[in-house]
């Protein structure tokens, strides 16, 4: 008896942009969609934010009924929180990062590390999403989490893994293996993107001569960056070739996570 098909959305989401991307498993078979881009440019949030609750609202494949549903933040208001200290208020937990007073605050496991990250969501995303069928139990995540957990299971030295989605930048830096640094950036030009980089290498002593840079995400599709950059770090590598190691790697990513259960 042949399996029954099965369609999975997986969703990037941030206040101001949304990325998408389908699923389909007939089988043995499986097959994407073409990845679906939206991002907004105004300076005023209340703007910006009421352009991406109508593409929510609107967009025909968002509104469609899903096996599973994956949305992921780029929320750049965060902590990495050790497991220990999980019992507190997370609101609470993200305040020790000098945030001004937190709303809502949820937190997403790591795979290979013990802790978590706390991160926040906008109110009016919260909203959102609650009110729309399809979408209210869907898995939530923070990108941070794929990129970590990619890099625990395949550093073994001084490694950083940049992913740059949409002018934000992640940063995730392990030394001899071991996860030591992650955050994300708000960036508006390519010489945002260098400083975030160096600045991060030279607070923790870690040379971009010798470290090992692995980049996702739009870096493969900005060759002003890539060139900048290289003008700096030795050692850059990427794959062109793989679609879910490269531009979309996050987007990819989430549907890894059908395999096991969170919330």
């Amino acid at each position: 008896m042949s399996k029954p098909t099965q369609r999975s959305l997986a969703i990037l989401l941030s206040h101001d942009m949304l990325s998408y991307i389908t699923k389909t498993t007939d089988g043995i078979s499986t097959s994407y969609s073409d990845v679906y881009d939206y991002s907004v440019d105004f300076t005023n949030l209340n703007k910006t934010e009421i352009e991406i609750e109508h593409e929510l609202r609107s967009n025909l494949t968002l509104l469609q009924e899903y096996d599973h549903v994956h949305i992921c933040f780029l929320s750049t208001t965060i902590n990495v929180v050790p497991s220990h200290l999980s019992h507190k208020p997370f609101e609470d937990l993200l305040s020790l990062s000098d945030y001004s007073p937190i709303k809502l605050a949820i937190d997403c496991p790591l795979e290979n590390v013990d802790a978590s990250i706390v991160y926040n969501i906008h109110y009016p995303l919260k909203d959102i999403l609650l009110s729309l069928p399809n979408l209210q139990n869907a898995r939530l995540y923070h990108s941070g989490k794929f990129l970590i957990d990619y890099g625990l299971i395949n550093s073994k030295n001084n490694e950083v893994y940049i992913n740059l989605m949409h002018q934000k930048l992640e940063v995730c830096v392990l030394s001899n293996g071991e996860f030591i640094f992650y955050n994300l950036f708000e960036t508006k030009t390519k010489e945002d993107f260098l400083f975030y980089i160096l600045y991060t290498l030279n607070q923790l002593n870690i040379s971009s001569n010798e470290v090992s840079l692995y980049a996702f995400g739009d870096v493969l599709t900005s060759p002003n960056y890539y060139e900048t950059l290289k003008k700096y770090v030795r050692h850059i590598s990427f794959n062109e070739d793989d679609k879910q190691l490269g531009q979309y790697f996050t987007l990819y990513k989430l549907f890894e996570c059908e395999s096991f259960q969170e919330h």
